[in-house]
Formats: C-alpha cells, structure tokens, sequence
C-alpha cells in the first residue's frame, strides 16, 4: 500500500495533468473515458487515480503543450529520481564544446538565483521553485552534454 503522503503527492501531480488536459472533459477526451471518470482524478478527495495508459496519455498532452510530464515526474521524485528530457536533435562531435558552455552556463543562473532567493536570509516558495527550475534547466544541459560525449565514445 502506498503511503498516504506520496499517495498525496501523486494525486496532485495527477490532478495537474487532467488540469493541463483542458480539466475533466479535455482529460476525458484524451483517454477516451467518461467526464466523470476524470472528474474523479482531479477530485483531492477521491482516491481514484488513471491507469497507467491513461497516466501516460495525460503526461503526453502535457508534453507536447511544452510542460514537464508531472505524474511520470511524480513518480520518479518519489523512487529519489528526475525526469531529465532527451535532445531530440542527434550530438555531433563539435558541439562538445557549446554543450559544455551551455552547462556551465546553467550553474551560473542557478547560483545568481540562490544569490537573489537568499538576500533577505530567507528562502520562501516561491524562491524554491525558481532555483529548482533553474537546477532542472542545469540538469538538462548536462543530459545534452552527456549524449555529445555518448555520441564521441561511440564514434558516431
């Protein structure tokens, strides 16, 4: 059984999907299902939860509109993993070096970003989630760079 915390944390994350989906009756499009059905996902308090086909659906809608996958990303936070987004461009060898500026890069906003949070000694919300998307965007670019040094080792 799942523990009532992480259940918690889950059913947020699938309620932000069928909210991203256009709410019960965009999300019941999407997985083919009734608007009540979906109507049940979003509730907070009802433990009804997608399948894994239609939490897959969901994510994917979420995808394509340009957000993070939030109940694939829940999942993984809750097993101590991220959920880090594939270049769909293939490396080339020369972008070796512009892939590592890029990450390089990355850790520069992040630390302006703790720089700006921590001015007043205290770090709210808000500051929180403004240093974990730049820490995501950080852990993107070095997925990037990892795939350029994959692509070098494989002599692609």
């Amino acid at each position: 059984m799942i523990a009532p915390d992480v259940f918690g944390r889950l059913k947020a994350a699938v309620i932000s999907a069928v909210k991203t989906s256009g709410g019960k009756e965009g999300a019941a499009a999407t997985v083919e299902k009734s608007p009540s059905l979906t109507g049940s996902w979003r509730n907070p308090n009802d433990t009804a939860v997608p399948r894994v086909d239609d939490a897959f659906a969901l994510d994917q809608v979420a995808v394509v509109l340009g957000h993070r996958p939030p109940i694939l990303s829940a999942y993984a936070a809750e097993l101590g993993h991220v959920v880090i987004p594939v270049p769909e461009e293939r490396p080339q060898d020369s972008d070796i070096n512009a892939a590592l500026i890029d990450a390089s890069a990355e850790f520069g906003d992040i630390a302006t970003e703790i720089r700006e949070a921590t001015r007043d000694h205290k770090v709210c919300a808000r500051d929180r989630d403004r240093i974990a998307v730049q820490i995501d965007e950080a852990m993107a670019s070095l997925a990037r760079l990892r795939l350029v040094v994959n692509a070098i080792a494989k002599g692609e």
